[in-house]
């Protein structure tokens, strides 16, 4: 079948979605008067203009560029009261009114460009935001794996593509998707496909097969910028009342079942006592990285916060479990323009 055959129904299932997404726009649960207060929970990571070189290294779902964040926060700001996430819950548990619809901004991980591109836009809105830390990597130049892995494929790309065929690569290959290995740089696309496919090790286990690559192969892994907030950073934004942190584990590893308690132990108590110290500021609210738990790992975060969030999309409710709230991942692929954005949080698509 040729390209000319096809285009036409894909064509019409892009009418087909930007219909519903019209729809959801119009007609949404943010459209509608709730009996009783319900909050939404969006999720955040990256914030980064199109052309900043840290963006080619990350997945299409992990970021949003500055326009497009402001564009979200003033529409954020038009429907609905703005809180903390730690304030709702203690308003709630109290038995405080609340707001019939109010909306709590969260970032995952603690990247750099949170304070570079977000923090001015939440300040000039005056839109208080959670950002979960991982306590034991702000301020160094370590990067989560997803991007180091992302970093060395594209080294080895650009740079020594001739080495593709050496073993220390050969897991790798296993979870290449529709990537073939070549002097091209990943897509965004591609690069989402290894990063999933990868998930399937341990995060101990990823970055010593990342280390043995970077070793035998002699990769220059330089970072030039850092990725990832400092404590100095984060001061800043803390000072004015908008930021506030809370955790997400010590080194940002998932929180399965095959955990040790020792570890649990470390990065979901640890983590707080870190960022307490660092910050002067309680730490009421826990992330699960990758919305990963067990039950053991969710008794140590209820023994020890106020509330925590997972990664399960929909909105939340007073009758919501205080430690398993859902949030609206928003990206700039699914959100760029307002109709797209208000489908997003409507909760219908």
């Amino acid at each position: 079948m040729t390209s000319k055959t096809r285009a036409p129904g894909s064509y019409i299932k892009k009418l087909i979605k930007r219909g519903l997404q019209k729809t959801a726009a119009r007609f949404g649960r943010h459209t509608r008067h709730a009996k009783k207060p319900e909050l939404l929970l969006l999720m955040y990571h990256r914030i980064l203009p199109a052309d900043d070189p840290r963006s080619q290294l990350e997945e299409p779902g992990m970021m949003v560029t500055p326009e497009t964040f402001h564009m979200h926060m003033t529409l954020v700001k038009s429907m609905f009261e703005t809180t903390h996430l730690s304030r709702w819950l203690e308003k709630k548990d109290k038995g405080e009114t609340l707001p019939d619809r109010c909306c709590a901004i969260t970032f995952d991980d603690g990247w750099a460009d949170n304070y570079e591109f977000a923090f001015p836009v939440l300040q000039q809105l005056d839109i208080p935001a959670t950002i979960f830390l991982v306590s034991d990597m702000v301020g160094r130049q370590q990067p989560f794996w997803p991007e180091r892995l992302a970093k060395t494929l594209a080294v080895i790309a650009s740079q020594h593509a001739a080495q593709w065929s050496h073993a220390s690569l050969d897991w790798l290959k296993t979870c290449a998707g529709s990537y073939t290995f070549n002097r091209s740089v990943p897509t965004s696309e591609q690069l989402s496909e290894i990063i999933t496919g990868v998930k399937s090790l341990s995060d101990d286990e990823i970055n010593q097969r990342l280390d043995e690559i970077e070793q035998q192969l002699d990769l220059n892994m330089t970072v030039d910028k850092a990725s990832l907030l400092n404590w100095q950073q984060l001061k800043t934004m803390s000072d004015t009342g908008l930021i506030e942190a809370g955790s997400h584990t010590c080194h940002h590893i998932r929180l399965t079942e095959e955990k040790p308690a020792a570890v649990l132990q470390d990065e979901i108590i640890n983590s707080k006592i870190v960022i307490e110290n660092k910050t002067g500021a309680a730490v009421k609210t826990f992330c699960f990285p990758n919305g990963d738990y067990s039950d053991a790992a969710l008794s140590l975060v209820k023994q020890h916060y106020s509330g925590s969030v997972t990664t399960r999309r929909g909105w939340n409710t007073l009758t919501s479990d205080h430690y398993l709230l859902q949030r609206i991942g928003v990206h700039e692929d699914i959100s760029n323009d307002r109709t797209s954005f208000l489908s997003c949080i409507s909760g219908w698509l």
